[in-house]
């Protein structure tokens, strides 16, 4: 493999639990080679509160529909 596309299709191809490791892996790569990771977004609580509420009212769909 010498391209990205080829890298990617390749990566594609795996299970979750190796592209975690191939994931894990890049990170570490990225990092030992000085990589800056960007700065973490700055979310407004109220964003966040929704997304915890869509999830919870969705686990309770889920629970009801079992």
């Amino acid at each position: 493999m010498s391209t990205l596309s080829e890298i990617e299709a390749a990566a594609e191809s795996l299970a979750p639990q190796d592209q975690q490791k191939l994931l894990l892996f890049l990170a570490t790569r990225l990092h030992a080679a000085g990589g800056v990771l960007p700065p973490p977004r700055d979310l407004p609580k109220v964003q966040i509160d929704k997304w915890i509420a869509d999830d919870e009212a969705g686990y309770r769909r889920f629970l009801a529909e079992a």
